[in-house]
């Protein structure tokens, strides 16, 4: 198994960062916040990749509008 710099994949730090990432998410709700944290500056990630330049900031006002 290689990763995509066509290193091999180191499994025990690989195993290590999982079992790290298992006790601080030993819940669903801990995982959903986690998600949460992140999932507004990976939908900008991906709008610039579309071409479709937005900051999270103007993300956020536009959601709120649609809400409203």
């Amino acid at each position: 198994m290689t990763a995509n710099s066509g290193k091999p994949v180191d499994l025990d730090a690989l195993e290590t960062k999982f079992r790290q990432w298992r006790a601080q998410h030993k819940t669903p709700d801990t995982v959903i916040a986690a998600h949460r944290e992140v999932i507004f500056e990976r939908v900008v990630q991906s709008m610039k990749f579309e071409g479709e330049p937005i900051t999270v900031a103007r993300l956020k006002i536009l959601l709120d509008q649609i809400d409203q």
